[in-house]
């Protein structure tokens, strides 16, 4: 029997269940209106470790990101997820390289759990940087 990392169960169940019908359309409108000359170098570096950490498949971690921000009661704004995202944002920072980044996040998912900070998302209990992650692959 193969093994499955937790992520990759995690976003096969979510898109098993069908949870990319439920991605609202506010997050890639808010995502159209940013201002162009906004700085986003950190925002899409951010955006590309999430997206690596969990394979490049990112619909199911989008939903779950989105689900987050409606339950923070927090609008899809760059600052807001930024702001809610800070833990996993600081990993990503002070990694030396895309490879050291999801060493780094994969450790802090383990603690999240050793340590008891998890989240409920509709259901899903996730580590707290796991919550973060997701809400990243909502920045362009």
């Amino acid at each position: 029997m193969r093994g499955y990392p937790r992520r990759e169960f995690v976003l096969r169940a979510l898109a098993a269940c069908g949870t990319s019908f439920f991605v609202p359309t506010t997050v890639d409108a808010a995502a159209l209106s940013w201002q162009a000359g906004a700085d986003v170098g950190q925002d899409a570096q951010g955006a590309q470790a999430a997206a690596e950490y969990f394979g490049g498949r990112t619909d199911a971690a989008r939903t779950v990101g989105t689900a987050y921000l409606r339950q923070l009661g927090l609008e899809p704004t760059p600052a807001s997820i930024l702001q809610a995202a800070h833990g996993a944002a600081k990993t990503i920072e002070r990694a030396s390289s895309q490879e050291k980044a999801i060493e780094a996040l994969v450790r802090d998912v383990q603690r999240d759990f050793r340590e008891e900070r998890s989240v409920q998302v509709e259901g899903w209990i996730l580590s707290r940087t796991e919550v973060e992650l997701c809400l990243l692959t909502l920045l362009p």
